[in-house]
């Protein structure tokens, strides 16, 4: 793990996290007692890290856009960007159109707002959820999209609320290009239809960091340039619990960049051309032995 590259908020959630504030220069150490799922009476110790960078979305900010370009947001040497979607289109309301994503506070991050009818102080509307509280809206799913410049594998995520904290789900897809996302006439299910996606539950950690009372490990073992990271779709992998009682905001993420291939070891053989002549060698040695026997 390369610590240099690491902002203040660390995702790894061990019992005791040590982490670089990349804009101050400065060591900061955060102590976690454990975390648990949301389900558990008692909380039991994480340990697993989420990756080699963490994006910490309160502290370094956004750069919203799906391209790189002009990104003044690096981490670990690759450029980021954000932008929000949510499938909301009039009275096509399953077509995935652009959404925005809206910075909560200092404390508690990044939701996603849409075009239907929502607003920044209607909870949880304000999220990044999959319902609504708006008298009349059909279900719409939130999701942020993150662009790197260079291929990384998403590790995790972390979130400072969640409305429920006994059944919340997150979804992620690895997009190898977006332009069923950005065509504006396409559904979540065309648009991840070849991708790799799954779902997985969202723990509470015991820690006093607002940013992180909340947190999620990923496990797809693949490296894109774009990654999809929402409220729970079930098109994006079915693992139970409800897909209409998930909202949440995002504080951070983790991820590990792709390294360049150790080339594979060589073992020495003779040339092809001192082997071609001994053979012929010994053929002339045998036909003039033949020879020599028939006289």
């Amino acid at each position: 793990m390369r610590l240099s590259s690491i902002i203040k908020i660390c995702l790894a959630l061990s019992t005791t996290c040590i982490a670089n504030n990349a804009i101050a220069g400065n060591w900061y150490n955060y102590n976690y007692s454990g975390c648990g799922t949301s389900t558990q009476s008692t909380s039991i110790e994480c340990n697993s890290p989420l990756g080699e960078n963490v994006y910490n979305l309160v502290d370094k900010g956004v750069f919203e856009s799906t391209s790189t370009t002009s990104s003044d947001v690096a981490i670990g040497g690759v450029d980021i960007s954000i932008s929000g979607w949510a499938d909301t289109f009039g009275s096509k309301d399953d077509i995935v159109v652009g959404a925005n994503t809206y910075k909560i506070s200092d404390w508690y991050g990044y939701g996603v707002t849409n075009q239907d009818w929502e607003y920044s102080h209607n909870s949880p509307d304000h999220a990044i959820d999959n319902m609504n509280t708006v008298s009349g809206n059909w279900q719409d799913f939130d999701f942020v999209l993150f662009s790197f410049s260079d291929s990384v594998t998403l590790q995790g995520a972390g979130f400072s609320w969640a409305y429920s904290q006994s059944d919340t789900q997150v979804s992620v897809a690895a997009l190898d290009n977006i332009s069923s996302l950005t065509s504006g006439s396409s559904t979540w299910s065309s648009i991840v239809g070849d991708a790799l996606t799954a779902s997985y539950n969202v723990e509470k950690c015991d820690t006093t960091d607002e940013h992180l009372k909340y947190k999620s490990e990923f496990a797809i073992n693949t490296s894109a340039k774009y990654w999809l990271v929402g409220a729970y779709n079930k098109v994006f992998g079915d693992i139970g619990g409800y897909s209409n009682n998930d909202a949440f905001k995002l504080t951070s993420i983790g991820f590990s960049v792709d390294g360049t291939p150790t080339p594979p070891t060589t073992t020495a053989v003779s040339e092809p051309g001192t082997i071609g002549l001994l053979f012929a060698s010994g053929m002339l040695v045998m036909w003039r032995r033949k020879q020599a026997t028939n006289k």
